[in-house]
C-alpha cells in the first residue's frame, strides 16, 4: 500500500492488494454495532455508572446518544461514498482509492468506530491486541488484522491532516 497526495485536495491510496481492498470495503459494516450489546456499550459509553445520576443518564440517552449516532452515521455514509471510487486494475489486480482530503476527518472517525466496535464485538483484551499476527487457530485473527490495519490508516490520515 502506498499513500500519496497527487494534489492539495486529494489523498490517494494505491497498490492495495485484494485483502487490503476487502478490509477497506468492510469499514462500514465493521463500524456498525448492530444489536451487539458490547459494541453498542463501547460506542455509546455512559458518562458515569453511578445510579444516583439517574436524571443525567436519562438526558444522556435522550440527547447525546442520538447525536452521536448521527455523527457516526454521517462519517460512515461519506466512507461508503468514497469506497464507490475504489478501482481495481485488471492487469495487476491492485486497487486504488481516491479520497478527498476534506473527508479525512470522517475516515479517522469511521475507522476509530470500526476499531472500537470490532474490539468489543470480539472481546479483545490488551494481551490479545499485543499478540503477533497471524494467530493460528484463532477465528478472531481476521478481526485483529482489521483493527491493526484500520489503526495504521488512522495514523496515516492524521499525519495528512497535520499542518505543514
Amino acid at each position: 500500500m502506498q499513500i500519496t497526495r497527487p494534489d492539495e485536495k486529494t489523498v490517494l491510496l494505491s497498490h492495495l492488494d485484494a485483502l487490503l481492498s476487502e478490509l477497506l470495503r468492510q469499514v462500514p459494516q465493521s463500524a456498525d454495532p448492530g444489536d451487539n450489546a458490547a459494541a453498542r456499550a463501547r460506542l455509546f459509553s455512559l458518562p458515569t455508572h453511578d445510579k444516583a445520576e439517574g436524571e443525567m443518564l436519562e438526558d444522556w440517552r435522550e440527547y447525546v446518544e442520538p447525536e452521536l449516532a448521527k455523527l457516526f452515521l454521517s462519517s460512515i455514509e461519506i466512507i461508503q461514498a468514497d469506497l464507490k471510487k475504489l478501482r481495481v486494475d485488471q492487469m495487476s489486480g491492485d486497487a486504488t482509492l481516491s479520497i478527498s482530503a476534506a473527508h479525512l476527518d470522517n475516515w479517522v472517525h469511521g475507522l476509530n468506530q470500526a476499531r472500537l466496535a470490532l474490539s468489543a464485538r470480539h472481546d479483545f483484551t490488551e494481551e490479545d491486541m499485543e499478540r503477533s499476527l497471524p494467530i493460528s487457530g484463532d477465528p478472531r485473527a481476521l478481526a485483529l488484522l482489521q483493527i491493526r490495519f484500520y489503526g495504521i490508516l488512522q495514523e496515516l490520515f492524521l499525519r495528512e491532516l497535520e499542518p505543514d
